[in-house]
């Protein structure tokens, strides 16, 4: 599980470093999401900073409470799919990202 959670973690800091990096060169323009763009307009990349990491934080919690009731098939499934979705939320993220900056 520990592998799992580190995997979660880098793909989302991932996305979130090559969004700071793809903001400072081509503006908030270039951010596609419209929730993103929001944030970062009317509440500074600080705030968008901050938001990420606490997002980033509850997921890894809820991955390590139900990987404690893994005994059960239901959570093991829960905690696949939320690993899996994060996983490729970060890194489709960040390969758009990095698409721009390319």
């Amino acid at each position: 599980m520990e592998l799992a959670i580190i995997t979660v973690t880098v793909a989302q800091l991932f996305d979130l470093g090559t969004f700071v990096r793809m903001i400072a060169g081509h503006g908030p323009e270039a951010e596609t999401n419209p929730i993103v763009r929001y944030l970062l307009l009317d509440h500074g990349m600080p705030t968008l900073i901050v938001a990420k990491i606490v997002v980033l934080s509850l997921v890894v919690a809820v991955v390590a409470e139900l990987a404690g009731r893994s005994s059960q098939v239901e959570h093991r499934s829960t905690v696949a799919a939320v690993v899996a979705v994060a996983i490729v939320a970060g890194l489709v993220g960040g390969w758009s990202n990095a698409s721009v900056l390319l």
